[in-house]
């Protein structure tokens, strides 16, 4: 358990907390038995509670991976007036980033330790800034599949939107609950963290609020280039069978003709002249001509 001395409390960071740490933080903070039970193991929805000498808070950061699935790391936060909790159960490196900067960097440590309140602000602000980051990456796929799309019109990539579908939703869904956890903050956090730090409280709204609109704006584009490759794909298909269609009847008058004078008959027309032959090959020549005239008049091609 990394322990970080700030300036009038310390920060305790668990990674994947076990019930021997559970029970010292618990005995050590006077934690409720039921906050003790949640450390142990992940929660899916995001909450802030307040307790008589701290505040508990807990959020999901959502992951983004281009090769796998989007996921929510859970973060516990837990925030008394000289002490400072966290917990995570999964990899989070900017968590991790954080805590070494203020391990090692003097000026950082002295900027982010000065107080519980803006230890809060500058991690959450952290947290948030990876979120950003991860969207910039799923940006830069999006763009790059739309060009793909618009160059390459004959390519089918419904499975690759729809796994970029997928990793738009799981974002959606890890930081859709925020909004009123984070505002819950605002007016619950006034006790902890004092009025002084409201205005941070309301940076940290917006960054949330910033994201949720890139988040809906790559879904809003998502959405199209769906639409758009579906389109391409239907011009595509449509194309394909006019041109066999058109290919079909170009081919019924020589299998008609050819049947014609392959009929076991005792007179044939034409059958038994000099060249009938060519004479045959021609008429075929003159049926194909004739369909050919007959779709450029129609303009079906």
């Amino acid at each position: 358990m990394p322990v970080i001395h700030g300036k009038n409390f310390i920060w305790t960071h668990l990674e994947k907390p076990t019930a021997d740490d559970v029970m010292e933080i618990a005995k050590n903070c006077d934690l409720h038995p039921l906050v003790a039970e949640e450390l142990l193991r992940p929660t899916f929805r995001p909450k802030v509670e307040v307790y008589d000498t701290y505040l508990y808070l807990i959020l999901h950061f959502p992951r983004f991976d281009a090769r796998d699935s989007s996921y929510g790391a859970e973060i516990d936060f837990i925030i008394g007036k000289d002490f400072f909790i966290t917990a995570q159960y999964g990899r989070m490196p900017a968590l991790e980033q954080f805590i070494s900067a203020c391990e090692m960097d003097k000026r950082k440590s002295k900027q982010y330790l000065s107080s519980v309140g803006e230890l809060l602000y500058y991690l959450l602000s952290g947290l948030f800034l990876s979120s950003f980051q991860e969207l910039e990456k799923m940006d830069k796929i999006i763009s790059a599949m739309e060009n793909v799309i618009f160059k390459e019109r004959n390519r089918d990539y419904v499975e690759d939107i729809s796994l970029l579908r997928r990793e738009i939703l799981d974002f959606r869904r890890a930081i859709n609950p925020q909004q009123s956890v984070l505002e819950s903050l605002e007016e619950e956090g006034k006790v902890f963290l004092g009025k002084n730090m409201q205005p941070y409280v309301g940076r940290i709204i917006g960054d949330y609020l910033r994201i949720w609109h890139i988040l809906e704006n790559h879904k809003e584009t998502i959405e199209a280039l769906h639409e758009t490759n579906e389109s391409l794909l239907s011009l595509r298909m449509a194309e394909i069978t006019k041109n066999l269609t058109i290919m079909a009847f170009i081919t019924f008058p020589l299998t008609l003709i050819a049947s014609l004078f392959s009929m076991n008959t005792k007179i044939l027309p034409i059958v038994g002249i000099p060249y009938d032959f060519w004479i045959i090959i021609g008429i075929m020549f003159v049926g194909i001509a004739g369909m050919f005239v007959f779709f450029k008049w129609k303009k079906w091609i």
